[in-house]
């Protein structure tokens, strides 16, 4: 009977043990918490992942934005006047940031993670500013202190800036594909459209002109072109012909 009544006592005890330990962390967590609200903000540390080594961005222009162009001095800022998703939609404003990620430590400093975005392709305009596009279709500004060596288009039609949403979703799908692909990549340097929406390719090696006609079908012309590269340009060589047709369907007219 004395065994069997005391397990209850027993079992009662223990949890009163882990509820007075809860609650024990609880406060500590809260004391932590309260100290750190009340914490001036430290160490500003900037990390930016830069694809390809571009270098649109540096930590003096991360700083710049954190501060809202210079507005606010974070280092005499207490935690609990600040928002961290403000600072991070304050660093995304950037087009050139893709992702912005923000933590902090116990001691007040701030580890800011900026994913810089990738362009892959410059549109060049007469008349009006260049823009860089990358592979979502977002449009980039095109900085004086940096340029990207990326696939240069033209277009003959540019009063409007292009609408990859809608009606050039199939050429954003070829500008991916030629930035992904290692050979096209490394071989083509520049798309030409013009009035009709017809598309030129210019070669970096080579004094040929690639005729890619209407935009439809351009994977099976990209096809095409590669075979004319690995079987006919070995037996021809570079200089044979100036312009390669790949309008037509099955056929590749070297003139």
């Amino acid at each position: 009977m004395t065994e069997t009544g005391t397990r209850p006592q027993f079992r009662l005890k223990r949890s009163v043990q882990v509820l007075l330990g809860a609650v024990a962390i609880f406060f500590v967590v809260m004391m932590i918490e309260y100290q750190l609200q009340n914490r001036k903000i430290g160490n500003i540390q900037v990390q930016i992942n830069q694809a390809n080594n571009y270098h649109f961005l540096d930590t003096l222009e991360v700083k710049r934005l954190l501060t809202d162009n210079g507005k606010e001095d974070l280092g005499n800022t207490v935690f609990k006047n600040v928002s961290i998703k403000t600072l991070e939609s304050r660093v995304k404003a950037n087009l050139f940031v893709d992702k912005c990620e923000i933590a902090r430590n116990l001691r007040g400093d701030l580890f800011v993670e900026v994913t810089q975005a990738l362009p892959i392709a410059r549109f060049m305009r007469q008349g009006k500013p260049d823009f860089y596009v990358d592979s979502t279709g977002k449009i980039m500004p095109v900085l004086e202190k940096y340029a990207a060596r990326v696939l240069l288009i033209t277009r003959e039609t540019d009063k409007q800036l292009p609408d990859f949403k809608k009606y050039d979703r199939e050429l954003l799908k070829l500008i991916n594909f030629i930035y992904h692909d290692k050979f096209f990549k490394a071989q083509i340097t520049q798309l030409e459209i013009n009035q009709y929406d017809e598309i030129a390719i210019y070669p970096q090696v080579g004094n040929q002109i690639i005729e890619l006609g209407k935009i439809d079908n351009w994977e099976d012309k990209l096809k095409r072109l590669n075979v004319y590269y690995q079987r006919i340009l070995p037996l021809k060589g570079w200089g044979a012909y100036k312009k390669i047709n790949l309008r037509f369907n099955n056929q590749v007219i070297c003139e």
